[in-house]
């Protein structure tokens, strides 16, 4: 009995399965995806922190303009000092 060359101890002889090759690449960009989709995921995070944070400043400022509004019974323009002071 002669082995055939191309003979994969593997994978069986005319079996339609992948080669040992093929299992290897498909592990190593699985790991790889794995790897980006945790990177992405962190950056996602990051992003939601700074727009909570940005939210959270906005709503300070909205605050302050409400207080400064010229309808606000509080508000003296006499009293203000010019920003170049």
């Amino acid at each position: 009995m002669t082995v055939p060359s191309n003979f994969c101890p593997e994978t069986p002889p005319d079996s339609g399965g992948a080669s040992a090759e093929q299992v290897v690449e498909l592990q190593l960009l699985v790991t790889h995806l794995q790897r980006d989709m945790e990177t992405l995921n962190q950056v996602v995070l990051e992003q939601q922190r700074q727009l909570d944070h940005l939210r959270l400043l906005l709503g300070r400022i909205d605050d302050r303009l409400v207080q400064m509004s010229p309808d606000s019974p509080s508000f003296d323009p006499g009293s203000e000092r010019p920003p170049h002071y």
